[in-house]
């Protein structure tokens, strides 16, 4: 199967996500700065997930340039990806309606690891397809072969790290809202793409015909 329907998709449903997202925030009902103040919590709750499905998208969609052919696998590991990526509006939204309180804010940061989880599986996915690949010039095989042996998984357990130190904080201090920064750092390690993936696309379109 061809993975433009599976690229379209996703950015539909992710686009989506966005967009209800920022509706969570609702215009205050007075014309004061006071009332216009008031929309802080909305919007750093809102800056964060549209941060975090933001860097999601963006790996997930130098990720799929890795794909030749979609199969079952993929496509159901795609979809689990989305579902609990889905919830991030709800969560945001019952979080900052609660002003952080401490179970919206532990419950955000838990979807935030499943989401990691998810992308991960749909990364490990991704790398066994890549590996039985039988259709790859031997160019494609290499540098494939490069990607699926010796990518480094640095990345992934970092950001688990500092999830788990974001669950810690949300359920001891509560009302510090340094349980967030802890996820914000975690995002950090994924704003600039997986490098290696870069690398291998810029190394297999060097014998690539100009146009």
């Amino acid at each position: 199967m061809d993975k433009g329907r599976m690229e379209a998709f996703s950015d539909g449903v992710i686009a989506i996500i966005i967009t209800i997202m920022v509706l969570g925030i609702e215009a205050p009902d007075g014309a004061s700065l006071r009332d216009l103040l008031g929309l802080l919590p909305a919007v750093a709750a809102y800056l964060v997930s549209f941060v975090g499905v933001g860097t999601y998208w963006n790996n997930h969609h130098h990720l799929l340039k890795l794909v030749r052919h979609v199969d079952g696998r993929m496509l159901w590991a795609n979809l689990a990806f989305l579902f609990v990526l889905s919830f991030f509006p709800l969560a945001t939204d019952w979080m900052q309606k609660t002003s952080f309180a401490p179970l919206p804010t532990t419950c955000y940061v838990v979807l935030n690891m499943l989401v990691s989880l998810t992308y991960m599986n749909l990364e490990r996915v991704i790398r066994h397809a890549m590996g039985r690949d039988c259709g790859a010039t031997p160019k494609e095989e290499l540098a494939r072969r490069a990607v699926v042996e010796k990518r480094s998984l640095l990345k992934e357990r970092l950001t688990l790290v500092f999830e788990l130190v974001g669950l810690v904080l949300a359920l001891a201090l509560p009302k510090s809202h340094l349980a967030l920064v802890a996820l914000i750092v975690a995002f950090a390690f994924w704003i600039v793409p997986d490098l290696r993936i870069v690398r291998l696309l810029d190394f297999l379109a060097e014998d690539e015909p100009e146009e």
